[in-house]
């Protein structure tokens, strides 16, 4: 035979890797590699190459942890410990095939490590541990003896991962049930997806009892497919849970049943109840909203219902799509048309359709619904009504009560004393929450309280938890209430610079240069849809172009491009407010993205022309480069964290209430001109310029007050903030 010298190893094995290797390996002399394996090694050395360069360069050092040691320990095994194994697999007393079959399962190791590491960083420590098991499986298996110990001793991802290095090993059944046990016992929502390969196996219908408590929604959906072995063992169970979820699967609207799950299991609720109401969008709503009131007082008391958070979702969408979306489609009816729907709703099933619907509900069907839900209340006591909902939502409501100017009318419907500990508990526990949805709803309230009295009440609250979580060395606490005390500085002291108080990029300013690309150029999209108020929208939108010399317009089949004549190199590109019932207008705007793409430009103005409803469409097509956004839309003032989330320093301009034709167009007029003669634009005398331009109109002048300039917007200040101050920017 035939042989090559690959390798001339002078490798001297330190003793800790003398004692785990293989038996009947030598590692003393140079290798000489028949031309049979010279492939094999080449293929590893060539994973070797492809893991390092994982990282973005090949330097023999693979950095995918933020922890260096990991890093060390990973380049470790997979530059000198391959090596060496590589050197043991061949000074093994060994034929030439048992060679070939480790060389191949030392590269298919390194194949899976290499396909893993990146995306599921967590497999990153147990890189060391994998290769040592893997030796430990050849010495084991070399001696005839069990490899089961070995897996016991890894996490189940990192045990899957060697799976396939088996070989047909006996013991492999055995394994494969071991690591899936492990698995699920981490991580209950693993059961449905890998019972099936132990359907006669006796724990199964035990771990279906517990999915039907932890992933009940999988047990539902998957019981459905009545053919698979999953659907099977779940529908062979005789545990109570289990077969409710099993007939809930069964009937054509079963998703109507599931959030009253609970209510189910505890007897409280039959499906002939559920039923008796399912059809009917009031009766259906205001069963959601009992429901609710019940399960947020038991979730206060550290009792969280089964799919409480579903219930939740399901109130939503009613609220949203059985009544306020209809109140807004009739916003040009007269109001006994337009708010029958709510004719019959309590008070308490008016203030949820408020609480849940806060990005898409139009200023009107707020006022109104607002209106009626004080009337129908007994005795008008704001307070009384918090106590029927448990004070749930709370929070978001008094954010949306000042945000619509209806916040002093809500306190004063009860006794100061009760109002004070209302907004005393508004501004309570802001760190202990998962989110920072409760803080920037206090920070944007703040900006809508005109009451000094009521101002000063909210700042001696706040300084007074800054001072609170100091002494408790809450560092989140700190960090949150030390923001806010600096916002509400900020709007009774025009002196105070926020991006320097802060340590945040400026928030009063956007230099021309950072707008621009590298030949001078900026650019701005605009998203338009295609509904009766889109094309109403571009044709007012058009009216600042066309026929002015400054503009040339350049109307295409998907879009229009304005480029500036006069002045800095400056393109305008807006999509055409095609059908929406056809899809076209989203078309348009996807076609017009991948131009932009492809010809690399970079839009750094975004403006949003559409309803609130859409605005998520538009969050999601924008590019990082957006520097600038103007969210010209009902409800645009939601929406500020996914935002920042493209673009961590965005500059936004939004509206608390109602976006208008006769506000957006002299604000899109100003700064077009700003960016046309390449100022820097400057919010606060921009702000009074664009308020001065629009003084003779008086309905404009109103709503220009319900705009937010990028100063004074406090909920997207605060989420800078505290990304900056918490290392999250």
């Amino acid at each position: 035979m035939q042989k090559i010298l690959i390798l001339v190893l002078t490798l001297f094995c330190q003793a800790g890797l003398a004692q785990t290797r293989v038996a009947s390996f030598d590692t003393s002399g140079p290798i000489e590699i028949p031309m049979s394996r010279v492939l094999r090694h080449e293929n590893i050395i060539k994973e070797q190459k492809r893991i390092d360069k994982l990282d973005g360069k090949v330097d023999q050092f693979i950095n995918l942890s933020a922890n260096d040691d990991i890093n060390t320990q990973v380049t470790d095994v997979i530059y000198r410990k391959t090596d060496v194994m590589r050197y043991e697999i061949e000074r093994m007393t060994a034929d030439n095939n048992t060679k070939i079959g480790y060389l191949r399962s030392l590269h298919e190791l390194l194949q899976a490590i290499g396909l893993n590491v990146k995306n599921k960083k967590e497999i990153l420590p147990s890189v060391p541990l994998m290769f040592e098991s893997y030796k430990s499986i050849m010495q084991l298996t070399a001696e005839q003896k069990t490899i089961v110990p070995v897996f016991e001793q890894l996490p189940a991802e990192a045990g899957e991962l060697l799976l396939p290095l088996l070989l047909q090993n006996k013991e492999e059944p055995a394994i494969r049930k071991l690591l899936f046990l492990k698995k699920v016992k981490a991580d209950p929502s693993n059961i449905i997806q890998g019972i099936d390969a132990f359907m006669n196996d006796p724990f199964a219908d035990s771990l279906i009892s517990v999915a039907a408590v932890k992933i009940p929604l999988q047990v539902y959906t998957y019981a459905q497919a009545t053919r698979t072995n999953a659907s099977k063992i779940i529908r062979r169970s005789s545990d109570p849970k289990v077969q409710i979820l099993v007939q809930l699967s069964d009937l054509t609207n079963g998703t109507l049943y599931l959030p009253f799950l609970d209510e189910l299991l505890s007897k409280n609720l039959t499906i002939d109840d559920i039923k008796a109401v399912a059809e009917n969008e009031l009766l259906y709503y205001r069963l959601l909203v009992k429901t609710q009131t019940k399960y947020f007082m038991r979730m206060n008391n550290a009792d969280t219902p089964l799919l409480a958070k579903e219930l939740f979702n399901m109130l939503e969408r009613k609220a949203t799509d059985a009544f306020v979306n209809v109140m807004n489609e009739l916003h040009d009816s007269p109001d006994p048309v337009r708010m029958r729907v709510s004719d019959p709703l309590t008070s308490e099933e008016i203030y949820y359709l408020l609480v849940t619907t806060e990005e898409i509900i139009y200023t009107s069907t707020y006022t109104k619904l607002y209106d009626r839900m004080m009337t129908r209340f007994s005795n008008r006591r704001g307070d009384s009504l918090l106590m029927a909902v448990h004070f749930d939502k709370f929070k978001k409501f008094i954010k949306m009560a000042a945000n619509y100017n209806r916040l002093d009318d809500f306190l004063k419907s009860m006794p100061e004393i009760r109002s004070n500990q209302l907004m005393f508990a508004f501004v309570q526990g802001l760190q202990k929450t998962g989110t920072l949805e409760d803080a920037v709803d206090v920070a944007d309230s703040y900006g809508s309280i005109t009451d000094v009295k009521l101002q000063n009440f909210l700042m001696d609250q706040v300084k007074e938890n800054y001072e609170t979580s100091l002494k408790k060395q809450d560092r989140r606490g700190e960090v949150i209430y030390n923001i806010l005390q600096t916002l509400f500085r900020s709007s009774l002291d025009s002196t105070l610079n926020l991006s320097t108080a802060l340590g945040i990029p400026p928030v009063y300013k956007v230099d021309y240069n950072s707008i621009a690309d590298s030949t001078g150029k900026v650019v701005q999209q605009v998203f338009f849809y295609g509904d009766e108020d889109g094309i109403i929208s571009f044709r007012s939108f058009m009216g600042l172009f066309n026929g002015k010399p400054e503009w040339n317009v350049a109307m295409g089949p998907e879009w229009v491009t304005i480029t500036a004549t006069k002045g800095k190199p400056y393109v305008i590109y807006a999509n055409r407010p095609l059908d929406y019932k056809q899809d076209l207008d989203q078309q348009a705007q996807e076609h017009l993205i991948d131009y932009l793409k492809k010809n690399k430009i970079n839009p750094t103005f975004v403006v949003h022309r559409g309803h609130s409803y859409h605005l998520k469409y538009t969050i999601q097509q924008m590019m990082p480069s957006s520097r600038i956004v103007m969210l010209g839309s009902c409800g645009g003032y939601q929406n500020l964290a996914k935002i920042l989330n493209v673009n961590e320093d965005a500059h936004i301009i939004s509206t608390k209430q109602v976006g208008s034709f006769s506000v957006n167009e002299p604000i899109l007029r100003a700064i077009n001109d700003k960016i046309r003669n390449g100022n820097s634009i400057e919010w606060i005398p921009l702000w009074q310029q664009i308020g001065t331009s629009v003084k003779t109109d008086t309905r404009a002048t109103e709503l220009l007050k319900d705009y937010v300039p990028p100063h004074k917007n406090l909920g997207a200040i605060f989420i800078k903030a505290f990304r900056k101050a918490t290392g999250e920017m």
